[in-house]
């Protein structure tokens, strides 16, 4: 089990890229570079949002005791790899706790 990376360029900014790490124990951790942003969430907390050529992901976690909800525009095909990675590491986390 291996946290996956990648980097993809965000729809509808002015150039920003986000470094994306998909943690295999149920957690994606998200960095927008130029803002020095850094966003997580768990798997359960995610849900990808299709409009046009555009998908955002939103993801929301807890800060200081207070619900942030945060966002990534992102074009459908890196969506779709995305969602295809968060899938494949649900999977290997399942194959792993049954395996114990």
């Amino acid at each position: 089990m291996l946290a996956r990376r990648r980097n993809y360029l965000l729809k509808d900014t002015k150039q920003l890229h986000a470094n994306v790490h998909v943690i295999p124990t149920g957690t994606i951790e998200v960095e927008i570079v130029e803002k020095h942003q850094c966003h997580a969430a768990e798997f359960e907390h995610l849900r990808f949002e299709r409009s046009g050529r555009v998908t955002k992901l939103v993801g929301k976690h807890t800060s200081n005791g207070k619900p942030v909800q945060w966002q990534l525009p992102l074009a459908n095909d890196d969506a779709k790899e995305l969602e295809s990675l968060i899938e494949q590491a649900t999977e290997e986390l399942e194959i792993l706790m049954r395996d114990l």
